[in-house]
């Protein structure tokens, strides 16, 4: 008997780590070989999604992921993205597979927040809508129909793991083992030095990682292939995948795409600064520097 329930406690053990080590990104191939095993999901714009999208795609708006709290644009928390998912039919065992038609911009919010559930198996078309659809696989205008369901939190919460606070920020401004990373315009990095009337420019050590870095327009908007992301983070010294880094923008939303890209390529230990710009520009307690250099 001993013997039967530990052959059963291995089994278990080892289905739990096959449901954690779904990957980041999938390709068009893999899904389409594997649709009728996912439940996917379509973060385009509504116009995009009624015109076509995948086949049994579910549609979700990127602002139902947003709870505006005090001014400022954040997530709804774990209670809120709880009340979404049953809304839409999902389940905690569901294999969710997440796109949009923007490089993954949108899907990668929901990726975070998903992360923060500690879902089981989630993952993003790589190049989302554009690349399936270059790929000559089917698309519809039928509109999904789907039952509500009740969606049931998975015990272990990681949002303190994937988020950072203004706190954490300001500590992290003189703290060697962290690395900020302002995933904003060149433009927004640099700051005005004219505007007098707000706070402008980055956080102090923050080194300068435009979003669109992850996407390779030319190859239907899928990530940039490991040998470029490489040289990339070569050249900026981020090769420690067990440093803490936390990535902002100006609320959250082209961080999270560095999020995404940075869990793909076996990041550990990343945080998504969510109220970001939007709230630490509103102190004058918060330092900003003007210019290119972190």
């Amino acid at each position: 008997m001993k013997l039967i329930v530990a052959i059963f406690s291995i089994i278990i053990i080892n289905s739990t780590l096959v449901l954690a080590k779904s990957p980041t990104l999938v390709s068009p191939q893999w899904l389409k070989e594997n649709l009728a095993k996912v439940v996917l999901i379509d973060l385009s714009d509504q116009a995009q999604y009624q015109q076509f999208h995948l086949p049994n795609a579910i549609y979700v708006n990127y602002q139902w992921l947003i709870k505006p709290q005090d001014g400022l644009a954040l997530s709804g928390g774990t209670k809120h993205m709880q009340k979404i998912l049953s809304q839409l039919g999902i389940n905690q065992q569901d294999h969710l597979v997440i796109y949009d038609n923007m490089g993954n911009l949108n899907s990668s919010r929901l990726y975070w927040e998903l992360m923060k559930l500690n879902h089981p198996k989630v993952s993003m078309l790589d190049g989302g809508l554009i690349s399936w659809v270059l790929a000559s696989y089917p698309v519809t205008q039928e509109k999904t129909n789907y039952k509500k369901t009740n969606y049931k939190i998975n015990k272990a919460d990681f949002t303190d793991k994937y988020t950072a606070n203004k706190e954490e920020v300001f500590a992290s401004i003189n703290d060697k083992n962290t690395i900020l990373l302002d995933t904003r315009s060149k433009a927004e990095y640099f700051g005005n030095p004219k505007n007098k009337t707000r706070q402008t420019g980055h956080i102090p050590t923050a080194i300068f990682f435009p979003w669109e870095v992850a996407v390779d327009i030319k190859n239907g908007f899928r990530q940039k292939n490991d040998q470029k992301i490489t040289i990339f983070l070569n050249s900026l010294k981020i090769t420690d995948k067990n440093k803490q880094i936390i990535a902002y923008c100006n609320s959250g939303h082209r961080a999270s795409r560095v999020f995404t890209l940075l869990k793909s390529k076996g990041f550990k230990n990343i945080k998504l600064y969510d109220a970001s710009m939007q709230e630490w520009e509103l102190s004058a307690n918060n330092p900003l520097k003007i210019g290119m250099k972190p």
